[in-house]
């Protein structure tokens, strides 16, 4: 009977860790998810197990800033133009067409501006 006894004391305190490690994990796979990385995503993860030892208090600072923190670069973000270096080559072209007066300086004004409009 005290094995018993035992046996389920120490079920029901294994249960409890392992229920606190994984809502020490929370804030950080929240903020994971959201696409914040690096420094601010230890900054959260460390508040987050700061809370072991505040009864839980930085534990939902880390979970506000999970939810709310912009963070700097995000996942989704527009891609800049990979075709940058054709601009740039055209460009090279435009002005030796010029310098060579294949262009009078109108021309070479008017397509270097367009060149440059869909940069």
């Amino acid at each position: 009977m005290i094995f018993l006894i035992g046996l389920v004391y120490f079920v029901v305190i294994a249960f409890c860790i392992a229920f606190t490690i994984f809502l020490c994990m929370v804030p950080g796979i929240i903020a994971k998810s959201r696409g914040i990385t690096d420094s601010e995503r230890t900054t959260i993860i460390v508040l987050a197990w700061c809370g072991l030892l505040t009864m839980f208090i930085t534990w939902w600072i880390a979970l506000v800033l999970a939810l709310v923190w912009q963070p700097k670069t995000w996942v989704n973000k527009e891609k800049p133009k990979v075709d940058n270096v054709s601009d740039l080559d055209d460009l090279q072209k435009l002005h030796k067409l010029y310098k060579s007066g294949a262009l009078t300086q109108k021309e070479y004004e008017n397509l270097k501006k367009d060149i440059l409009k869909d940069m």
